[in-house]
């Protein structure tokens, strides 16, 4: 005979998991599971805003870095791409993820490398790891730096995509967000734009939904 409980009907709190739910239960005064529920739909919404918001700001930092990466292959006279150029200076670790980036782009069976499709393959974190000290002298002074607008301290630049990219993590992996200051938090991400360019942030500020779903929390 097999295990399971096949032929039951799922209650919902089942389906969530009590786990899930204990930060939500916790958080709400009355302690109800109604209340709870009610949270966590808004932490839902909440994060769907803040992944809209976040879409803009990832494809505007790889592009933006991708075209001065680019130029800078040009200038050395590199004949392929930068990313799987020998002369433009990434580490193993990163070398290997455009490695990776290359044959997902081509899985679908293409017979020639679309230059956007491997930049589109290339993970925030990827991005991020670009403005690492590490690469201070080989790709941010030389190169990277160009791809802001106005002078940008690199290090602090880092420090707030990591930030961003840990909310990015969370709100993919579903996890809560109630708890943090996500004011605070989508501060941080308009001004963030605003050193890759001052059109992206206005164009984040003008169909972010961010604002008006904090203003719902139950």
């Amino acid at each position: 005979m097999s295990g399971g409980r096949s032929g039951v009907t799922w209650q919902l709190h089942e389906l969530l998991s009590p786990s899930r739910m204990s930060p939500y239960l916790s958080a709400v005064p009355s302690g109800s599971w109604e209340d709870a529920l009610h949270l966590y739909d808004w932490n839902v919404h909440v994060g769907a805003a803040f992944f809209e918001d976040l879409h803009y700001l990832e494809v505007g930092l790889r592009n933006a870095m991708d075209l001065e990466l680019e130029a800078w292959a040009s200038q050395l006279g590199c004949s392929d791409p930068w990313y799987s150029s020998r002369q433009i200076p990434l580490n193993p670790r990163s070398r290997r993820a455009a490695r990776d980036a290359q044959q997902r782009a081509t899985d679908d069976g293409q017979v020639r490398e679309v230059h956007g499709k491997v930049i589109a393959e290339l993970s925030f974190g990827f991005w991020w790891s670009l403005l690492a000290d590490r690469y201070n002298r080989t790709l941010w002074a030389p190169c990277l730096k160009n791809a802001f607008d106005g002078p940008v301290r690199r290090q602090k630049l880092h420090e707030s995509l990591d930030e961003l990219r840990r909310l990015r993590n969370r709100i993919a992996h579903h996890e809560p967000l109630h708890a943090r200051n996500l004011h605070g938090d989508h501060q941080l991400l308009l001004d963030t734009a605003s050193r890759v360019a001052a059109p992206l942030r206005q164009h984040i500020e003008s169909v972010s939904r961010v604002t008006d779903t904090l203003g719902d929390r139950p």
